[in-house]
């Protein structure tokens, strides 16, 4: 199952970051998925990569971005737009995401991100559509922001670069971040992979 096939949303233009610096590999990715791919250095890493997809984005007419690295699947079908509705009703929120798997000992104790430290969290809902907002962190798993965030908060080419980034947009107080749903539904996305193999992060 290619894990696209569960986002359902008005897409009207689809890139593919490809930092394995082998034109082999690219040329496979173009032929498998009919997709624009971006070319980098060979093994820039999980920073300048996003650096890197930013700066081709900016040169689109696009308002949102739906942000998915390939190492998860999305296990349900997910409404795309709804989730860019809500971020447009409540424009203090930077990202809407979706929860993955509890993966650290602690998540997996608790039972999940949300359930690892509850009081961080706070259930919310317009009557149509449920979401957890925080302000614990940003993160580049499967998730849609606004075109917008790119220019206001240009992604750090730092060690540690979504810690930072982070810690940048919540130097606004007013600034929230959310995951999709009730922090009682299953995960939406499924991490897979059992070794980190990137760099630069």
């Amino acid at each position: 199952m290619d894990t696209i096939d569960n986002l359902r949303g008005d897409f009207s233009r689809v890139v593919i970051h490809d930092d394995s610096g082998s034109e082999q590999y690219r040329e496979w990715l173009k032929e498998k998925f009919k997709h624009e791919v971006i070319a980098n250095s060979e093994g820039v890493g999980f920073g300048k990569a996003i650096i890197s997809a930013w700066k081709n984005c900016k040169g689109d007419n696009n308002d949102w971005i739906f942000h998915l690295e390939d190492d998860f699947l999305i296990m349900e079908p997910i409404e795309v737009g709804e989730m860019i509705e809500v971020l447009r009703e409540n424009p203090y929120l930077i990202q809407t995401a979706l929860l993955r798997q509890p993966i650290g000992g602690r998540e997996r104790q608790k039972g999940g991100i949300v359930h690892s430290h509850p009081e961080r969290y706070f259930d919310k809902s317009d009557g149509s559509h449920n979401w957890i907002e925080h302000r614990v962190n940003f993160t580049t798993n499967p998730s849609v922001y606004s075109k917008t965030l790119i220019d206001r908060y240009p992604w750090p080419d730092v060690v540690y670069s979504e810690r930072v980034f982070s810690r940048m947009i919540f130097t606004d107080p007013n600034n929230f971040c959310a995951y999709w749903g009730k922090r009682s539904d299953l995960p939406k996305v499924w991490h897979i992979g059992e070794e980190r193999t990137g760099t630069g992060y």
